[in-house]
């Protein structure tokens, strides 16, 4: 019985996280953000926008594929970046180094740290005055 368990169970033990890279990311500002995650090949893997006290969990699959692209670089996708941004744009802070299983928080990266209020889009005047007529 002991020997049936363990065949059963041993392929699942194997495949279990060992080729994820996941990492919780956690919005401890008082500003919505976005949260955009690079690897460290500078590929962009995706992004989220976070809820003020809110967190978001990312998971990238890290198992390799048969795909082979000429002139594509053999570079780790970890240790990721996470960049954080305002609703303006602007870059709120910046993690680097977060490695697979790790906590990325919007406090404890460098940068300004401040969201600047978005500026209104101001309609312009039209290009042309020039009115049709019957």
């Amino acid at each position: 019985m002991r020997t049936f368990l363990l065949t059963l169970l041993l392929p699942l033990a194997a495949m279990a996280g060992t080729g994820d890279g996941s990492i919780l990311l956690y919005n401890d500002s008082i500003h919505i953000l976005t949260a955009t995650i690079v690897a460290s090949d500078g590929s962009y893997l995706g992004q989220f926008t976070i809820q003020p006290g809110q967190q978001r969990n990312f998971t990238s699959n890290l198992y390799p594929t048969g795909y082979k692209s000429p002139g594509a670089p053999d570079i780790s996708m970890t240790p990721y970046t996470v960049v954080w941004q305002c609703p303006s744009d602007d870059v709120y802070s910046q993690n680097t180094v977060v490695g697979p299983g790790s906590l990325a928080k919007a406090s404890l990266g460098f940068g300004p740290m401040i969201c600047k209020q978005k500026q209104k889009e101001q309609k312009q005047a039209p290009a042309s005055t020039i009115q049709k007529t019957k």
